[in-house]
């Protein structure tokens, strides 16, 4: 029932979201205008707040940005795990298990986990290098660090504008999930057909975590070969 009413938007939910990069504020934005309590956390509030830099798309300091959107909370990563029925891990990858630790494992307890995290290594510039293998994707990896969160893998092959505005001029993209909870995962498809994604592909448990942040490469590729980052992918059945 609750799996329901958060689908058609009657039931308001709470929202924890790691994470004040443009995935963050983007989601942030649009859960906030669908109805929802949206807290975002960050490291250190007063520094998040003190930076002055546009981000990387040429977005307003996230100052400018929190002024713009005073209905959307600020906190700690740990006040924002605490206070959402659901989690959305919108961290660079590679530290998105310190950044969990500093949130505090146990606020992860029973909670619909939705990771849109991938495990992308700049250390060595542009294009990032692929960091996971198979077996220990990153899903995986956040998974077993927090055993007893329902971790859904999510949003993590479209760039931000994509995820809340899926409709292409070409058509629509698949959305593609998977984790071990199927309840979660019901929770997770109904937020994305409140975004407008037409139709959800289930891929299986969170190992299949692997085959999306692939998928991904795939997508990084393409968008450094052809220097555009709006794509997104259909699965064609018949």
């Amino acid at each position: 029932m609750c799996g329901f009413l958060f689908m058609k938007g009657k039931e308001k939910m709470k929202i924890g979201i790691l994470g004040t990069g443009i995935v963050g504020k983007t989601l942030a934005v649009k859960l906030n205008e669908l109805g929802n309590e949206v807290m975002i956390g960050t490291r250190n509030v007063s520094e998040t707040m003190a930076k002055m830099d546009k981000d990387m798309m040429g977005g307003s300091p996230f100052k400018e940005w929190h002024s713009n959107n005073p209905k959307i909370k600020l906190g700690t990563f740990a006040d924002s795990a605490q206070s959402g029925e659901i989690i959305i891990l919108a961290t660079h990858g590679v530290i998105t298990t310190r950044v969990i630790d500093s949130a505090g494992k146990n606020n992860f307890k029973g909670k619909v986990v939705i990771d849109t995290t991938n495990p992308l290594d700049f250390s060595q510039g542009m294009p990032p290098k692929f960091a996971a293998t198979l077996g220990n994707s990153l899903g995986e990896q956040i998974q077993k660090h927090i055993p007893e969160a329902k971790v859904v893998k999510a949003f993590n092959t479209v760039n931000a504008y994509v995820m809340i505005s899926p409709k292409r001029e070409e058509g629509d993209p698949d959305f593609f999930v998977a984790g071990n909870d199927e309840d979660a995962k019901k929770k997770v498809k109904s937020l994305a057909e409140q975004m407008g994604w037409q139709r959800i592909i289930d891929l299986g448990d969170i190992s299949h975590s692997y085959w999306l942040e692939a998928l991904t490469m795939f997508w990084v590729n393409y968008g450094f070969k052809n220097n555009n980052w709006s794509h997104a992918f259909k699965l064609l059945i018949k």
